[in-house]
């Protein structure tokens, strides 16, 4: 915590300004613990403390007014106080809050680091009430005898310990609390999850969701295993002419920009890949069974452009199956085109249905629609990594659900969102999952998802392609 000093010149045992020793006293008188520490001192007699009487003789008292700072983080730590009376309080200060690391009561000390100020303070102390401390400069240690001297360093070296005991048992009771924490706020989440699952009212609602075509879904399950071959997918696809039309359609309709005709399956492959043909036929395919509202096109367009970036995520770390996690990005926020259903159907009921959980309501829909168990269920969990640890995660679709949860963030910061705004608590904790161990959002962004997107510029959605320019 500091650095031992030793002044350059000796001050002689029998100079004037040295203050010698006094033989210790074995009588000790009641103390009156009402009257001030400094008063106390120099009320004792020559034989009691005489080191702490030595140091208020000769040293300089600084009084302080409640409010008042002793010092700030970034000032030179060249000096050491002893607080005489009040309280001194340790804090952390930010642009937006204070938080408060502990209080020096009467009788801390609080050391200094370096004398020729060449440490600096990491916080800032400030007096919790009116308070008096008494100045360790380099003024008052070369005014002391040996004794003395060794006497503050000895005091200082146990403060230090005593506050690092001290810090670390703090650390250990809030670190129990965030534990205690995070588990009420995972078991309330689930109990409200399973609430969702057993609604009647949105099973209702589920059920009468026309499904996606069967060739979507012999489509989706070609991709997600490893065996298939670029040719499969292409002769799907061509098996069914309303597939085909539905690739061809939109490949040619102004909402992309290629240069030339898309005139037949392999063509529109060579140019987007397998996965990228999978992405257009499994999104107009969502468009065809639910309604075309302004809700619906809202949540259509965002899910759009976080497939794109679940997938570049995915490519990027090495994480998951691309096409998989594109599809997840797909139909993430498809629960909540059934709550806005449920509200129009059911007005009066309102206040109930914001009580659904719009993810486990999706997860429903998909696993009606016989989707893949790994695709529905890292829907139901998408929203836990904003609350709680990778390792409350199902293992299984912990990969899935780190993916979406980083797209998310990452979409949301290509919109400008601040960062400060966003979930990110335990951001490293899925970071690590995915290979990313000690980067930043900001880099994952900057250096793995954005380039991975640009590669493929054209095929991405007008309003995704914006954001990247």
């Amino acid at each position: 915590m500091f650095k031992f000093w030793r002044r350059k010149e000796q001050v002689p045992p029998n100079a004037s300004a040295s203050v010698s020793a006094a033989p210790k006293s074995t009588q000790t008188n009641p103390v009156d613990t009402n009257t001030p520490l400094k008063e106390r001192l120099q009320s004792v007699g020559a034989n009691k403390g005489n080191e702490l009487v030595t140091l208020l003789n000769i040293g300089s008292t600084k009084k302080m007014l409640a409010g008042e700072y002793l010092f700030r983080e970034g000032e030179p730590a060249d000096t050491g106080y002893i607080v005489l009376d009040g309280a001194i309080e340790e804090l952390a200060i930010s642009d937006e809050s204070e938080t408060s690391l502990g209080i020096y009561p009467e009788k801390s000390w609080i050391n200094f680091l370096h004398l020729n100020g060449s440490a600096h303070r990491t916080s800032t102390a400030r007096a919790k009430e009116a308070s008096s401390v008494l100045l360790l400069d380099e003024r008052l240690l070369n005014s002391i005898d040996d004794d003395v001297l060794l006497f503050i360093y000895r005091e200082l070296h146990k403060s230090s310990i005593e506050e690092a005991a001290r810090k670390e048992a703090e650390k250990a009771v809030i670190a129990t609390q965030n534990q205690n924490l995070i588990d009420a706020i995972f078991d309330i989440r689930t109990t409200a999850k399973d609430h969702s699952k057993n609604s009647a009212l949105a099973q209702n609602v589920i059920q009468k969701v026309p499904k996606l075509p069967i060739a979507t879904i012999a489509l989706l399950n070609k991709l997600t295993d490893d065996s298939t071959s670029t040719n499969e997918v292409v002769d799907l696809v061509k098996s069914d002419p309303s597939l085909t039309s539905l690739l061809l359609k939109n490949l040619n309709s102004a909402e992309y920009s290629f240069e030339e005709k898309i005139a037949d399956v392999n063509h529109a492959v060579s140019l987007l890949g397998y996965v990228g043909v999978y992405q257009i036929v499994m999104s107009q395919s969502l468009r065809k069974s639910l309604p075309d509202t302004p809700a619906f096109q809202k949540v259509y367009t965002r899910s759009l452009e976080i497939s794109h970036i679940a997938f570049a995520i995915s490519q990027a770390s090495g994480v998951g199956k691309p096409a998989e996690m594109a599809t997840i990005g797909l139909v993430h926020s498809l629960g909540n085109i059934i709550v806005e259903l449920l509200r129009q159907q059911n007005p009066k009921l309102e206040n109930l249905i914001d009580c659904f959980d719009v993810s486990v309501i999706g997860a429903q829909l998909l696993h009606t629609w016989n989707l893949p168990e790994g695709i529905w269920k890292a829907v139901e969990y998408q929203d836990s990594p904003e609350f709680t640890p990778a390792n409350k995660i199902p293992e299984d679709i912990l990969a899935a659900t780190a993916v979406l949860y980083l797209a998310q963030l990452c979409h949301q910061r290509l919109y400008k969102v601040s960062e400060n705004l966003l979930p990110t608590l335990f951001l490293d904790d899925y970071l690590s999952r995915l290979n990313w161990k000690g980067l930043t959002l900001s880099s994952v962004l900057s250096e793995k998802v954005v380039p991975n997107l640009r590669k493929k510029a054209k095929a991405l959605p007008p309003s995704l392609a914006l954001l990247l320019d």
